[in-house]
């Protein structure tokens, strides 16, 4: 067999593969030196710049989600302006009867029939009424009067009468000791009844 005579086609294209790799991998290094280069360089400040790069990107997302709220909260308020004009379609189905306008003379007028119609339950309705105040006019037996009502020490002290007119407890070792006996034959005459 005689020998080709060309190019093989896809070795080239394999070649050519290779090289546009090995030329990317001699770039990729490059990139990468200049950046290591430019890091050391920076030193310390790299960290307090970073930082800053990341809190300003911070607040750049958050004021843009607020204006992305903001955006959606006028958007939904728009829609129920839009929904509150519409007519309510369940009002247009029910027919509702119109209320007439009620005048001052109307309300005059039904107040001295009102009246009218009053006289004669006044007549039926006065035993009810004289019962209703038996009832009603109750003395309020949850004010006590004897409580003192005060704001402050010496108001109550005030308001307080503090007969003067007893005399001086001279013996009080003997009303205790009568009053502690008084006592002791309470206690024995409930315990014996039980």
């Amino acid at each position: 067999m005689p020998k080709k005579i060309g190019t093989n086609s896809k070795a080239e294209a394999a070649r050519e593969r290779k090289t546009a790799i090995e030329a990317e991998k001699k770039e990729k290094e490059a990139r990468e030196k200049e950046e290591h280069f430019w890091r050391e360089a920076e030193g310390a400040k790299s960290r307090a710049a970073r930082k800053k790069e990341e809190e300003a990107e911070k607040r750049a997302e958050a004021s843009a989600r607020r204006a992305e709220n903001r955006r959606l909260a006028e958007a939904e308020q728009r829609q129920l302006e839009i929904e509150s004009r519409k007519p309510d379609k369940k009002a247009a189905r029910v027919s509702l009867v119109p209320v007439p306008k009620v005048t001052g003379a109307d309300l005059e007028r039904r107040r001295r029939w009102r009246g009218f119609r009053g006289r004669r339950r006044r007549r039926k309705s006065r035993v009810a009424e004289e019962e209703y105040e038996r009832t009603v006019l109750v003395a309020n037996t949850n004010r006590n009067e004897a409580v003192v009502e005060a704001h402050s020490v010496e108001e109550a002290l005030a308001k307080m009468n503090v007969s003067d007119a007893l005399p001086p407890d001279r013996h009080p070792e003997r009303r205790l000791k009568a009053s502690f006996k008084e006592f002791n034959i309470g206690f024995r005459n409930s315990n014996i009844s039980r």
